[in-house]
């Protein structure tokens, strides 16, 4: 039996504690609000590069800190 697993963003976990809300960061990014929405609700199917390092560089965290892959 193998183990599926997937990758999950930690973006929404950063911006409560930043507490700054989606369109907020979407403006000060320069990223479509529907691209940080997607992060925030696990709703993606690949990371675009350009914005990984954006929001990781937002938050001062590493690529690992804000993207994981877990068990199903």
């Amino acid at each position: 039996m193998t183990m599926t697993k997937k990758l999950v963003c930690n973006l929404k976990n950063f911006m409560e504690q930043e507490n700054i809300n989606n369109y907020q960061l979407s403006r000060k990014l320069e990223v479509a609000d529907n691209t940080i929405r997607g992060y925030v609700k696990n709703k993606f199917s690949r990371i675009d590069g350009d914005v990984a390092i954006k929001i990781c560089d937002y938050f001062k965290v590493s690529l690992g800190e804000m993207f994981q892959i877990v068990d199903e």
